[in-house]
């Protein structure tokens, strides 16, 4: 058990990029996902099932919606009294450019400095797997890697994980540098950002980054010092998303209404924590028609919904037919109105007779508490 690590979620990487509009009152961790989650439950989830007890969670500007989830994390088993969970973001009011994982880091450093912890595991939240972290550790002693990068095996290159890092390794499975994915090739081998390494040198390339750049990313260093130190990569072989955009935040959800490929995230004895509320459960009217759906609590359904991911606390009145769509909590959808490929975002009102359409490639977003 990872007892003797720190586990880090790291802020939004400059790959992430959903634009101005979506979901402006809150960052990429705390997205809603299958109407029960949040991403960021994926990381501290996959921490806390590995062992690790101290977490430190990096935060955006927009930090409001990731504080009142996480709170004090006792629903991802974080107890007080055997570890600790720090909430932390970057102290000072520099520009954009400026705000980055190595600021946050910088700003923050006496309490990584301060930890009895010997190694440091630091992951993102925009990318959704599960794994236990221990197989991790064990191949990184077996190695005797100076650093072990998670990765994964790819054939949708092309469509999928645009902008991630892409792993070369050398024939002794080495790695030897680190390549932007541009949708060029097919197969690759995507880093998840996911690193584990002695938390002495985890301090050492933080100021390492400062000396060279005020610009400079984590990740960026990483790639600069692969020669420098042992890196190793370790090949995680179930599903995973990288949720950076809104079409893959859209996709993804979609594709995991298939039972089939929600087997190949939530496994057996490896739950994915989240914070639960007491709701009723969903009422279905004599009229509702639904199917190949995922419905959370709390709901009154009475149109038609088929092949969507419905929130909690979501109205969907008689003659309102859903299709291939995501609805948010708090959404109202009245009589008359039709909605295909569209994420509708929270306490939302359709009062209007409407047709909402967008393609499985571009879909329609409603902004929260819009009244149409």
């Amino acid at each position: 058990m990872l007892r003797n690590t720190l586990g880090i979620v790291n802020v939004d990487g400059k790959n992430v990029d959903f634009g101005p509009e979506f979901m402006p009152h809150r960052s990429t961790q705390a997205y809603g996902f299958l109407g029960r989650y949040r991403l960021i439950d994926f990381v501290l989830s996959n921490f806390s099932n590995s062992g690790i007890t101290d977490f430190q969670v990096y935060m955006s500007s927009k930090m409001r919606s990731t504080i009142q989830h996480v709170g004090t994390g006792d629903q991802y088993n974080i107890n007080s009294k055997r570890g600790k969970l720090r909430l932390l973001m970057s102290e000072s009011n520099a520009t954009s450019i400026y705000q980055h994982d190595v600021k946050a880091f910088t700003d923050n450093i006496r309490y990584i400095e301060g930890s009895k912890k010997e190694y440091i595991l630091i992951a993102p939240s925009y990318f959704v797997y599960s794994q236990d972290f221990n197989k991790v550790e064990e191949a990184h002693e077996q190695t005797g890697a100076d650093i072990t990068v998670l990765y994964k095996n790819t054939t949708n290159a092309k469509e999928a994980f645009i902008g991630c890092d892409t792993l070369k390794f050398d024939n002794n499975k080495r790695i030897i540098g680190f390549e932007e994915n541009h949708g060029k090739y097919k197969n690759r081998q995507i880093s998840l950002e996911a690193y584990f390494m002695k938390r002495t040198l985890f301090i050492e390339l933080i100021k390492r980054a400062n000396k060279v750049s005020s610009l400079y990313w984590f990740k960026e260093i990483l790639a600069d010092v692969v020669n420098d130190y042992k890196v190793m990569g370790y090949a995680h072989r179930d599903y995973v998303a990288c949720i950076n955009t809104i079409e893959s935040y859209y996709k993804t959800q979609i594709d995991l209404i298939d039972p089939v490929n929600r087997k190949l995230l939530f496994k057996p004895k490896w739950p994915i924590h989240t914070q639960t509320t007491d709701s009723s459960p969903t009422l279905y009217g004599p009229l509702a028609e639904v199917s190949g759906s995922l419905i959370s609590n709390g709901s009154s359904i009475n149109g038609q919904v088929e092949n969507s991911v419905i929130d909690r606390d979501v109205v969907i009145e008689d003659g309102v037919v859903v299709r291939n769509s995501i609805i948010m909590n708090g959404a109202i959808i009245r009589s008359g109105v039709t909605i295909e490929n569209a994420i509708i975002d929270k306490e939302t009102e359709i009062k209007h007779s409407i047709d909402i359409q967008g393609t499985p490639e571009t879909p329609v977003y409603i902004k929260p508490r819009e009244i149409i």
